[in-house]
């Protein structure tokens, strides 16, 4: 028995990467389950796409041909959104593709879903945890942090000005250190019910983390959203209650999610009849985060696609100008960072989970991508803050350890 499903799926991992190193594969779950996916039966490349309705149309079209199989991946930022700074062939834009071989694993052992593979020989052996973690703050250089400064500041100007609302502005903190992907993957961090655990790697990018933001779980007849919105750490000084008291007090943190919630509650209304519940709090181990929860019913002509289109986060309010100003103060491609990473099951659940939380590593070298929601009550100092507190929750680990015996 391992200690939990990621435990026996890291051992999988390092399996497939020893044994099928040319094979992409993706896992995503949770403490209880997790899913692996691994070889290309078929993959959806997007890099031809030249709109966003392309993109949609493209990833439809995908999911329809295959809907009685397991879709598994990501769907990256940029290709729907078309930035400028991302005319990049190396980049990869989208990772969706259908496995070959499909492994779950859960607490009691692994057990093959579809295709062949010997799970037997790895059933209760542990993968022993790094340890020496990555001082991530160490890598946090006070010159790139005070470019995105003077952005957020001409940012706030222009909302100040009325052109745009609110813009999730990210930036990229580059390690000289090399990552342990599976580490990252396996490392102990929120069993929360909304927390997914993910692995993805193919010939152009690799990335793990843990995301808190569950943007679409359930099928066509009935899912859920939960959105989160509003950031503080915690701390030691003061009770978590207290803190939390005040979290929901906050006019900066109230502004910010009630234009997060909006956008998309919008959105699924277009889909069909939606019940809320708005402005919870959860409490991850070094964090605080307001969350809405949404309920969708579609109409019964709503696929996949729509439902996950409708959810996909842009992060922005307008959108064509928000992701204009995003081009504007954005110097690199945020490739599969703010995107989608998830998998849709063979009787039509599907789950995908915002990439967040996440250490990458692709031609540019190893890096971690945060961001900050930007609305009228935001400073420069508070959301150069709000990135280092978001910084602080991603546990990142060092160089791959050898599969245990």
């Amino acid at each position: 028995m391992h200690s939990d499903a990621r435990s026996g799926a890291a051992i999988l991992i390092q399996r497939i990467q020893r044994d099928y190193p040319e094979k992409c594969f993706c896992c995503y779950g949770t403490a209880d389950r997790v899913l692996i996916g691994f070889g290309a039966a078929s993959a959806l490349r997007l890099a031809n796409a030249d709109s966003f309705n392309a993109v949609w149309g493209d990833i439809g079209a995908y999911f329809e041909a295959n809907r009685n199989d397991y879709v598994m991946g990501f769907i990256g930022f940029d290709p729907s959104n078309k930035l400028n700074n991302c005319i990049d062939g190396d980049r990869e834009k989208s990772g969706l593709f259908v496995p070959d071989t499909v492994i779950e694993c859960r607490k009691d052992g692994c057990s093959v879903l579809k295709g062949e593979f010997d799970v037997e020989s790895i059933n209760g052996q542990q993968m022993p945890v790094n340890t020496a973690a990555i001082d991530i703050a160490d890598l946090d250089r006070d010159e790139p942090r005070e470019r995105y400064a003077a952005s957020v500041a001409e940012i706030i100007d222009a909302i100040q000005a009325g052109l745009i609302e609110r813009i999730t502005l990210a930036r990229k903190i580059k390690s000289h250190k090399d990552f342990d992907l599976a580490g990252t993957f396996l490392s102990d961090q929120s069993h929360h019910r909304l927390a997914r655990s993910f692995y993805f790697s193919n010939e152009s990018i690799a990335f793990s983390g843990q995301s808190p933001e569950l943007l679409a779980y359930g099928n066509v007849e009935s899912f859920y959203t939960y959105k989160l919105s509003g950031t503080c750490a915690k701390t030691d000084k003061l009770p978590v209650a207290a803190i939390i008291s005040e979290f929901r007090k906050d006019p900066r943190i109230v502004a910010e999610h009630q234009s997060a919630i909006a956008t998309i509650e919008d959105s699924l209304i277009g889909l069909g009849t939606v019940q809320s519940n708005k402005f919870e709090v959860i409490e991850l181990p070094t964090l605080l985060h307001g969350v809405s929860t949404f309920t969708t019913r579609p109409r019964k002509s709503v696929t996949v696609a729509d439902c996950v289109r409708t959810i996909f986060p842009f992060g922005v309010n307008p959108v064509e100008e928000g992701l204009a100003f995003l081009d504007q103060h954005e110097d690199f491609c945020r490739g599969p960072y703010y995107g989608l990473v998830g998998c849709i099951l063979p009787d039509g659940e599907f789950s995908f989970s915002q990439i967040l939380r996440s250490a990458f590593v692709d031609h540019d070298g190893s890096y971690i991508v945060v961001g900050a929601a930007i609305t009228s009550r935001s400073t420069a100092e508070l959301e150069v803050a709000e990135t280092r507190t978001k910084l602080s929750g991603v546990r990142v680990f060092g160089r791959e350890q050898s599969l245990t015996s």
